[in-house]
């Protein structure tokens, strides 16, 4: 058997945890850093976002090349989303529902940059539940000083009627994380409507 076709029974057997310590609920990510982080209830990220203008309009200087392609992501260009998909698509399992935090205005269809990965990485041997959560009331935007309040973020989350999560492995995803109050509603409200198991990923933590 090639080395490669052993690699690969590697990573199916990690998926859904046939390995020494046999877990309870399946795999969502490949990495193993990522899924113990999983396990303990805390957000998966991927590095740090520093935005491009400080609060008095001159530029960050603290901002890099890892924050310009989350910028890039959050403006929808496709150099962005092209970057985080071959971060990601290797490192999360197959059969994952994915979702993602929905955009802070009531009604917006689920279009923004962070949508377009997450339908990307569903397209490869995943599940599509991008339009599962919806904003049913607009929220001011957190980076612009919205409340933080997991509650503000409960109540304003409604879920697609059309779609179901029961029995799904979700892994939930985001641009960007300050608090994770976002995160951690959108896992709440995916576990009441019978998710198996949810995970939550942000690119950058705001820094």
């Amino acid at each position: 058997m090639k080395l490669e076709d052993d690699d690969a029974i590697l990573k199916e057997n990690r998926c859904f945890g046939r390995e020494s310590k046999v877990r309870q609920m399946r795999r969502i990510f490949i990495n193993d850093e990522w899924e113990d982080v999983s396990d303990n209830g805390q957000v998966v990220l991927c590095g740090f976002y520093h935005r491009y203008w400080n609060p008095d309009k001159t530029r960050n200087q603290a901002f890099d090349m890892f924050s310009g392609r989350i910028l890039d992501v959050k403006e929808k260009k496709e150099r962005g989303i092209a970057y985080f998909f071959q971060q990601l698509d290797e490192e999360i399992c197959k059969d994952v529902s994915i979702c993602v935090v929905p955009s802070h205005t009531k009604g917006d269809t689920n279009d923004s940059g962070i949508a377009e990965l997450a339908r990307r990485l569903a397209r490869n041997e995943r599940i599509d539940k991008v339009d599962y959560l919806v904003r049913s009331k607009t929220i001011d935007k957190l980076a612009y000083g919205g409340c933080r309040d997991i509650r503000v973020q409960l109540e304003s989350i409604s879920v697609n009627p059309n779609m179901t999560v029961e029995g799904d492995v979700v892994l939930i995803v985001d641009d960007v994380t300050t608090s994770g109050a976002s995160l951690e509603a959108c896992r709440n409200i995916l576990l009441e409507h019978g998710a198996r198991r949810v995970a939550m990923l942000a690119l950058g933590q705001s820094v």
